[in-house]
């Protein structure tokens, strides 16, 4: 009878009943462009917009899974304004209009998290058109924070457009 119970569980616990319910978490977009980014959506659900050179601001919510998949990927479409805030002439020419916006798409791999320091979903909008998405709960200066994998120092000395201080590929 022992052994039947034991087998029992033993079967349910690889059959993976006990898997952890998805992790929800706020949404945060942080614009290391000079565009400013009008509409973000995550998954098909709206999670907010940020400024050129802003963020932090938290939309609620995606879900992830509790324990980190690798190849885990999101879904991210953004609006953005097609002129530059620092672009005189774009801005001369739309003075008391509407700008122009394009939209954007892109699929992108979540790095690995681990669910114990997740506190948001943290979005970085790069110059020409890359975006990275992290899954933490730390500032980009934390020097553990996964961003610092790709890009060392650089989005740890604050949000900003880097234009000029990102080679991107």
């Amino acid at each position: 009878m022992i052994r039947l119970v034991a087998l029992a569980i033993l079967g349910i616990l690889l059959t993976g009943c006990f898997e952890r319910s998805p992790l929800n978490i706020p949404v945060a977009g942080y614009n290391f462009t000079d565009h400013t980014i009008k509409n973000i959506w995550v998954n098909k659900s709206w999670s907010g917009s940020v400024i050129q050179g802003g963020g932090g601001g938290a939309v609620c919510c995606v879900s992830i899974p509790f324990n980190y998949k690798p190849g885990e990927k999101i879904t991210i479409d953004w609006e953005v304004y097609d002129c530059t805030i620092s672009n005189n002439e774009c801005a001369e020419k739309y003075k008391g209009k509407e700008w122009p916006t394009k939209m954007l798409h892109k699929v992108i791999e979540i790095p690995h998290y681990n669910s114990e320091d997740v506190a948001e979903l943290q979005l970085a909008f790069l110059p020409n058109d890359e975006i990275r998405a992290y899954a933490n709960g730390s500032l980009f200066s934390y020097e553990k924070h996964p961003s610092r994998n790709e890009f060392g120092d650089l989005l740890a000395t604050g949000v900003r457009p880097l234009e000029n201080e990102w080679k991107y590929r």
